[in-house]
């Protein structure tokens, strides 16, 4: 049974399995890029990484992102809750149980935050999140201003309904409310190379919290 496999899963971290790794912020944060800097900086550690992206690409993430409008916030919490299920059953505690370091670009913080500022309890969403999913070793949130965040945006997009300036300032605002161990803020408003350095010492410190396995990866 999957529930017994969780809470052997968050009472037993062998040493032989690999970083669960999340990067959350609001949509213009730079979350993609520094995700696949997260995987070269495992990789130049002889770690394997991947980087998995929600929605997923179950039946119900492509109903997501598929979707031209949003649907009511709790059918859109209970499709973001139920892809979850899918993508950690098939995708995250296989590859994290088999040595991979897997990093996720967005992670259930994620509907904390944007589900939240629809109206839903941050709490209860926390909840719901935490009975399905592994919580993360390392979250990075990267912090940013939506004026900051939009401008990027639309350079690359149209905006969405996930991308106006008074909701994704809400968002924000949850997003740092967030209390947990693992979480890390990083002030994704500046250059680029600052925001990767800072990262860089994150996921080195990470690394060196699991010590045995860092040697083991330092020698292959």
């Amino acid at each position: 049974m999957w529930v017994a496999g969780k809470q052997f899963y968050f009472g037993n971290r062998f040493r032989n399995m690999g970083f669960l790794i999340a990067v959350e912020g609001i949509d213009g944060a730079g979350k993609t890029t520094i995700a696949k800097h997260i995987k070269e900086i495992l990789e130049d550690f002889g770690f394997r990484a991947e980087v998995l992206k929600e929605p997923g690409d179950s039946v119900y993430g492509k109903m997501i992102k598929n979707s031209e409008s949003r649907f009511p916030p709790e059918k859109e919490l209970e499709l973001f809750i139920l892809d979850r299920i899918e993508d950690v059953n098939k995708n995250i505690l296989p590859k994290v149980n088999a040595g991979i370091c897997v990093i996720m670009d967005r992670y259930y913080y994620s509907n904390v935050a944007y589900q939240g500022a629809l109206g839903i309890d941050p709490e209860e969403i926390l909840r719901k999140n935490e009975e399905i999913a592994p919580k993360p070793d390392l979250t990075i949130l990267l912090d940013v201003s939506p004026d900051i965040a939009l401008k990027r945006i639309q350079k690359r997009q149209k905006i969405t309904p996930f991308e106006e300036a008074e909701y994704l300032e809400r968002v924000r605002e949850l997003y740092l409310s967030i209390k947990s161990e693992e979480i890390r803020v990083v002030d994704a408003g500046q250059p680029l190379d600052d925001v990767k350095s800072e990262v860089y010492q994150l996921v080195m410190e990470l690394i060196s919290s699991r010590g045995s396995f860092f040697e083991m990866a330092m020698r292959k």
